[in-house]
């Protein structure tokens, strides 16, 4: 569990990394007065106001690290809509060599995953819908969400559906994460 920062701890961080609250706000994309007013405990701000503000000086402490999934998610994912076959889920995976693929609706909304293994399991006819064969309850995580958590998540499932403001924008597998633990430092 994170311990939340208080407006003074931020203050001192922003100072320690020699930014100005302006500087902090632009990084954040936070208004410059909701930093003012969360340094000085003017408010209480909102937590996704504390996590941008805490991401952003994170980042800028240690730009070599990779802090949240945002950093290391796929973002050009193949997806599927709930009137598509499952013939076509079938070569969408053997063309792109992908072992998952998420259902979303027009709107971008996760409806679903088809997997590999939930096509042999369910095994519907090449003809059916990917309704059919589709697992209803995917592994959906937010953009923002620690590297060190998706980890832990991805021992039980083999990739997290990744959304913002409810609409997918990535996908996160184990050997995304294997890949950045080879190619960067995660913190």
């Amino acid at each position: 569990m994170m311990e939340v920062p208080t407006g003074k701890h931020i203050r001192r961080w922003r100072k320690s990394l020699e930014l100005t609250q302006f500087q902090l706000s632009e990084l954040a994309g936070v208004a410059q007065s909701i930093i003012a007013k969360v340094e000085t405990e003017a408010v209480d701000p909102r937590s996704s106001t504390l996590r941008k503000i805490v991401t952003a000086l994170s980042r800028f402490e240690s730009p070599e690290k990779l802090h949240t999934v945002g950093d290391i998610m796929v973002t050009n994912v193949k997806a599927l809509y709930l009137q598509d076959s499952v013939q076509t889920a079938i070569d969408r995976m053997v063309q792109g060599d992908i072992s998952q693929l998420p259902v979303i609706s027009k709107q971008g909304n996760i409806l679903g995953i088809v997997s590999e293994s939930s096509v042999l399991q369910k095994g519907a006819h090449r003809t059916g819908l990917v309704e059919q064969v589709m697992d209803r309850s995917p592994a959906v995580i937010d953009v923002g969400l620690s590297v060190a958590e998706a980890r832990r998540r991805l021992v039980e499932v083999e990739a997290l559906l990744v959304t913002e403001q409810d609409l997918l924008v990535g996908l996160v597998s184990r050997m995304d994460l294997v890949n950045a633990l080879r190619l960067r430092s995660i913190g």
